[in-house]
Formats: C-alpha cells, sequence, structure tokens
C-alpha cells in the first residue's frame, strides 16, 4: 500500500472527537427518549410493572423529595464543640412468629434474654420487658415507652452488639450538646418540625442561639425530582439539587472559664438554694461575654430540669438591681455637676412628702457623700437625685440604655420597667429599688465606666462560618453605641467604686484581690423583695448582687452575679457567698490573660489528669507547688478534677481530683471559703459555715471517713 492510501486511512483526531460526542449525545437522547415514552405510556395505561395504578397513585407518581441539609454546628471561641448532630434511635421489638425470611425467623425467639439485656441499656425493669415481649396473640410489634426511645448511638451499638433477633430501630436527626449543664440557656435547644404540606422534617432552633441563629445554622433544603409509586418505592430520580448544610456558630464563650462557673454555680446552689441565681463574665474592652450560666438551668442533653426555667435570666426577666444602680446614679451626678463628694448629710432616714427612705445601717451618722457612696447609703442617693431633679436622672437612665434590649442576639429580650411618677417613687429609683433591669442592661451600662465613657454591646457570636468553603458569612465588629459620659467621669467613678473595696467599712471589702496583687473597683447591691405590694424588711427575702471591675484603672473584665431570695448564706453573709464564685473565676481569667500580673506570680498549665492515680498525677505537675486534693482512693484513677485541662493558675493554688472509692477527710485549717466550698461540692457532703475569714475548726475529724450527704460544719475566723 502507498503513502497515500496510508494517509486516507488515518482519522483525524477532531473527527474522533466529534464522533465520540455524537455517539454521546445520540446515547442521552434515546434513554430521554424512553423515559418520555415510559412516562406517556404510565400516564395514558396508568400500568406499571402489570399493576393498574390509581388516580391517587397516578397523581403521586411524579414527585420533588426534599433533601434536608445537615444542621451546622455551634462551638465556643477555641472550637470546643458545644452543639452538633446525631442520630438517635428509637427501638422496637418484633413478636409475631409468622415474620420470617426463608428459614430465618425475623421476631424476637429469646424473651428472657432480650429482657435482661434491654434492662441494662435502656433502664427499664426485665419484668417490664418481659410483659411487652409477651403481648397478646395477633400483635406484630412492641415499644418501650419513653425508655426505648431518643437511644444514644452507644445505647443503639450495645443492642445490637447482642446479635438478637427481632429488635430492630427506626431512627431520626437529633441534636446533641456533649457538655450537658453548660450555658444552656445561652445555646439553646432545637425541635423537629413537620411541614403538614410536604411532610418532611426540619430541625428548628426554639431557644437560645439556636432560635436566634436558625437561618445559619439551618441551611437550605435540596431537591430530588423523580419517579416513585403511591407507596414510595423510588423507580427513577433524574433531577437532583443538593442541599446547601447550614453554617457553623462560633461563640466568644471560653470553654475552660464556663467549666469552672458552671461548677461554681452548681456548688452555690445546692448550699444556698435560692430562687435565682445569675453570673456574668465579659470582657470590658470588647464586650464579648466569656462566661455566663444561671440557675435554675437545665441539662440539654437529657432535658433534665428543663421545667423548672425555661427562661433565659440574663435577658428575659428584670430584677430590681438595689445598690448597684448607685454607680449609675453618681455617674449622672457628677455628669450634670450635682455631687459634692466633700459635703456632708445625715444618714439613716429622710423624710419624701408623707414616706420615708430609710438606710441599711441606721446609725452611721454624719457622712460626706462619698462616705455615703462607700458606704451604700440609701439617703445620700434619694438626696442626690432630688438635687439633680428627676427629669436629669431619668435622661441618664435611658442615656445608660436602660428599659431598652440590649440586643445581643439573644432572643425574647425584656426591656425592663419603672416606676416613676411620684417623689418617693423618683427618689427609690436612685439606689435601685422601683426600676427593674436585665443584667444583661447592667453590663452593658457598666461598660461605659470601664471603657472611658464609651458604652459598648455586649455579645456572644463572634463569627459564622460555611463549613465547606470556610468562608466566613458574619463576623462581629466592635459595637460602640454612644459616649454615655466624658472619660473624667468614668475615671472618677472606678476611684470611688475603689473605695468601696478598701475602705475600712466599705461594703465590697470581701472581693478585693489585693493579696492578689490586683486592685478592682466595685459596688454591692441589696434590693428588697415586693411582697403584696410592699417591699420586705428581711436580708434573706432580698436580691443580693455585686459589680466589678478588674483591674480598677483600666478594666479587662467586667463581673456581675445575683443570688435571689437564698435560704442560707455560706459564711453567713451573701457577698461571702457570692466570693466563692468572684474569686476563683476572676483568677482563672486573670491568670489565663496575664492583665498586669504581679512579676512575683508564676503561673502554671493545669495538665489532663483524668485516668492518672495521685502519684501520677502529682508527677505531672511537675514540682510547681500545685496543692492536689484528692475526694476518693489514692490508689484508684481520678476520674474528676476541678480545673480542665490547659487552664492556667497560680502556683501553690489548689487542684480538686476526684477517685472512686471511700473519702477521707483532709485537715482544711487555714482554707477559704472557696475552696471548702469546692471540697463539699466534689465530696457530696452538705455544708454549713459560722464566721468569715480562714477555717478554723470542722466538725468531721481529719482521716475520718465521709459518708454521702453527711452535714460538714465549719467556722470561720
Amino acid at each position: 500500500m502507498d503513502q497515500k492510501k496510508r494517509k486516507k486511512l488515518k482519522i483525524n483526531p477532531i473527527m474522533r472527537s466529534k464522533r465520540a460526542g455524537m455517539m454521546i449525545f445520540f446515547t442521552i437522547s434515546v434513554i430521554l427518549l424512553l423515559l418520555s415514552l415510559r412516562f406517556i405510556y404510565v400516564s395514558f395505561t396508568r400500568n406499571i410493572k402489570g399493576r393498574t395504578l390509581s388516580e391517587k397513585t397516578l397523581r403521586r407518581f411524579v414527585s420533588d423529595q426534599s433533601i434536608q441539609p445537615k444542621r451546622g454546628s455551634i462551638f465556643d471561641t477555641t472550637g470546643q464543640t458545644l452543639a452538633e448532630n446525631t442520630t438517635t434511635y428509637n427501638l422496637y421489638a418484633v413478636v409475631d412468629k409468622n415474620y420470617v425470611s426463608g428459614t430465618k425467623r425475623l421476631y424476637v425467639t429469646n424473651k428472657k434474654k432480650a429482657a435482661k439485656v434491654l434492662s441494662k441499656v435502656i433502664g427499664l425493669k426485665e419484668s417490664d420487658i418481659l410483659q411487652r415481649l409477651n403481648a397478646k396473640q395477633g400483635t406484630f410489634q412492641v415499644e418501650f415507652g419513653s425508655a426505648g426511645q431518643n437511644l444514644s448511638i452507644a445505647q443503639h451499638d450495645k443492642i445490637v452488639a447482642a446479635k438478637l433477633s427481632g429488635l430492630d430501630f427506626t431512627t431520626s436527626a437529633a441534636r446533641l450538646y456533649p457538655n450537658g449543664v453548660f450555658a444552656s440557656q445561652l445555646i439553646g435547644l432545637t425541635a423537629n418540625k413537620t411541614n403538614s404540606k410536604n411532610q418532611t422534617t426540619k430541625m428548628t432552633g426554639i431557644m437560645g442561639i439556636e432560635s436566634s441563629m436558625n437561618k445559619y445554622l439551618t441551611g437550605k433544603a435540596g431537591l430530588k425530582t423523580g419517579q416513585q409509586t403511591a407507596e414510595g418505592v423510588s423507580l427513577t430520580s433524574y433531577t437532583n439539587k443538593k442541599a446547601k448544610d447550614g453554617d457553623d456558630v462560633y461563640l466568644t464563650l471560653n470553654y475552660n472559664l464556663q467549666f469552672q462557673l458552671e461548677n461554681l454555680m452548681s456548688s452555690v446552689y445546692k448550699t444556698t438554694k435560692p430562687k435565682a441565681m445569675a453570673a456574668m463574665l465579659i470582657n470590658a474592652q470588647s464586650g464579648a461575654i466569656l462566661a455566663a450560666s444561671q440557675r435554675p438551668t437545665f441539662n440539654a442533653t437529657t432535658k433534665s430540669g428543663l421545667g423548672k426555667m425555661w427562661d433565659n435570666l440574663l435577658v428575659q426577666d428584670p430584677i430590681e438591681p438595689g445598690s448597684t444602680m448607685k454607680a449609675f446614679t453618681l455617674s449622672a451626678a457628677i455628669e450634670s455637676g450635682h455631687w459634692n463628694p466633700t459635703a456632708t448629710f445625715k444618714s439613716g432616714e429622710l423624710n419624701i412628702g408623707t414616706q420615708k427612705v430609710y438606710d441599711a445601717e441606721s446609725n452611721m451618722g454624719i457622712l460626706s457623700y462619698r462616705e455615703g457612696f462607700a458606704r451604700s447609703s440609701n439617703v445620700a442617693f434619694a438626696k442626690t437625685e432630688i438635687s439633680m431633679g428627676a427629669a436629669t436622672w431619668l435622661n441618664y437612665i435611658h442615656r445608660f440604655r436602660f428599659l431598652q434590649p440590649t440586643k445581643t442576639m439573644l432572643p425574647n429580650e425584656a426591656g425592663g420597667s419603672i416606676v416613676f411618677n411620684e417623689p418617693i417613687e423618683q427618689a427609690n429609683t436612685a439606689f435601685g429599688q422601683g426600676i427593674e433591669v436585665t443584667p444583661m442592661q447592667i453590663v452593658q451600662s457598666l461598660t461605659a465606666i470601664a471603657n472611658d465613657g464609651k458604652e459598648i454591646r455586649p455579645y456572644l457570636v463572634s463569627k459564622v462560618v460555611d463549613p465547606d468553603t470556610q468562608k466566613i458569612v458574619y463576623k462581629h465588629q466592635k459595637t460602640v453605641l454612644s459616649r454615655t459620659i466624658k472619660q473624667s467621669t468614668a475615671e472618677q467613678v472606678r476611684k470611688d467604686m475603689i473605695d468601696v473595696v478598701n475602705l475600712s467599712d466599705g461594703t465590697a471589702r470581701t472581693y478585693s484581690l489585693a493579696k492578689q496583687g490586683y486592685q478592682i473597683a466595685a459596688k454591692t447591691g441589696t434590693a428588697q423583695i415586693a411582697i403584696n405590694g410592699k417591699y420586705t424588711n428581711n436580708y434573706e427575702e432580698s436580691t443580693h448582687s455585686v459589680e466589678v471591675l478588674v483591674p480598677a484603672d483600666h478594666p479587662k473584665f467586667i463581673f456581675y452575679m445575683y443570688l435571689k431570695q437564698p435560704q442560707k448564706f455560706i459564711g453567713g453573709l451573701a457577698d461571702t457567698t457570692i466570693n466563692t464564685v468572684f474569686h476563683p473565676l476572676i483568677m482563672s481569667a486573670l491568670n489565663n490573660a496575664k492583665v498586669n500580673q504581679p512579676v512575683s506570680v508564676k503561673n502554671i498549665v493545669v495538665p489532663d489528669l483524668t485516668g492518672k492515680t495521685l502519684s501520677q498525677a502529682t508527677l505531672s505537675l511537675n514540682n510547681s507547688n500545685t496543692k492536689l486534693v484528692l475526694i476518693g482512693d489514692n490508689n484508684k484513677k481520678i476520674t474528676q478534677q476541678s480545673v480542665s485541662p490547659e487552664s492556667k493558675i497560680i502556683s501553690g493554688q489548689k487542684i480538686f481530683v476526684k477517685s472512686s472509692g471511700t473519702i477521707s477527710m483532709p485537715d482544711i485549717t487555714g482554707w477559704s471559703i472557696s475552696d471548702v466550698a469546692a471540697f463539699a461540692h466534689y465530696a457530696g457532703v452538705k455544708l454549713t459555715y459560722s464566721g468569715a475569714g480562714k477555717v478554723v475548726s470542722q466538725s468531721i475529724i481529719t482521716k475520718g471517713i465521709i459518708e454521702q450527704g453527711e452535714n460538714l460544719e465549719v467556722k470561720l475566723q
């Protein structure tokens, strides 16, 4: 064959590609034609696979199926998971002996064994399970009530591993909150809601951030269009719109600080049994909420306690702030030129019309107004409000943004209320009675005092991230609401709040961090509770609170906490009680942030001590002079630690670790009240106190064996 003929036989590459393309096009066209003919055939003949379709069946033959997206996760500021998706299982058992596949029996064949295995996994008695399995003849399947519903993956796997015939599950998407009681009202909850039109079920936020950030977390559903029988059997699928998964939400909460706050709050709540309590720690300069909690609360995993308190106390339930309001009255008086700190007044009581204002202490005598603030005189601030005038004072209440929502992305936020008609009512608001505000409003207003007059909005959501692309779809920007007061006013208020801590008769002496090398500014409050329209004069029947700026000169942190109507106090006083939360929490925050830290203080990074014996845990602390207090058996492995791993503490600070076995009582002479409270919490003992200061005596002898629920009486001096 000559060269010309060989060239004619060669196929041009471009022609080859065209031919391949035509073949693919032809194949797809044939498939689409066959599908179309099939659809036309079914439409006209109503017959498929030898079955004649009814009108109802035909209407459902071509359908759109919604593809539900994966809900986004919620993380803390370090990436620790706070909420994520999981699958829950609902258990059922087939008991019909006719349910077989060939020679394979698909019903429960060994009922006694099944009852024994299931009782250990789902917590139902063997006899109850056996009674259900022995259902009357003709029953196809049985269920196990609430005990067999919403089972975890671990429970599901245990049942499957037993290889028992006749047991099966239905599944549903669920939300997992791996930390249990952990900022529960802030993070919130979801519920599965069914659309009545298309019968699709969607997970929807119903509380907290789950609710307010629902549009980000939910994502967008996909769409699958295809042919199926009336029974839902899929035949073909020719269109598929991909679902867009929900975005991930990152909060400002710091896991370690929140973990510690929850433990401290649980300890106080268990001991004092108040009607309500709430605490919050924020970054004063940015407004980021670092830790916040309340009691009553609930376990987000088990929903235990949810019936006691649904509301978020930080934003939904306003309270009368009591004397913590005086910091803002003082700000208004200085700013408006109505504050003379060296002028004097007679304390005790003040007549306003036919009514009176009383001081908590009736024998303080003649005081300067500066002393009146330090000693929290109601008379001093009633007279200050009268000097300013009601219109000026009300103007500053609004300038500080009280009585309006803070818009911190938490749902159902309350604005508060005020009674401000008569002169006595106007005077009362100057010392925090007759006005109701939320803790979030108080903290927001404190940012003006902390930031030289600039009021900053607190915030909980730092950013929202697309999990597929890692693109940031929302990022918080620091929000300066206004210059509420002048810099000079803010500086002066902080100096006066230092007096409340440092003066010998200041009401916030308990909270001093002078021994730790920090100067703080604070104001305490005690608000009487109105019962049947009249304020009680009972110390227990009051709302006790404190607001603290740390450090005082350039505040990095703002702490606020209130305790409402406790049945008892730690150390006999409200301030001693609240300090068992404030002191350890703020020291952890300061140590981690390294704020103006004294040179002599050494930080220790706490390792993970769980799974170690006491001797192994001691070695892992590398001779840091940190005191490990074991609650349990020396030879058993540690299961809990009071300070979470990776936290920073001061050298010499106590860490409480718990193991199984008997608990021996240590010598607690010289311990602080916060350390005693932590020990009591982990040891499971009831605590009663008398006095203030350090421990000088204990009712349970050193090395005595502690019984659960035993009462420990401690004297402080």
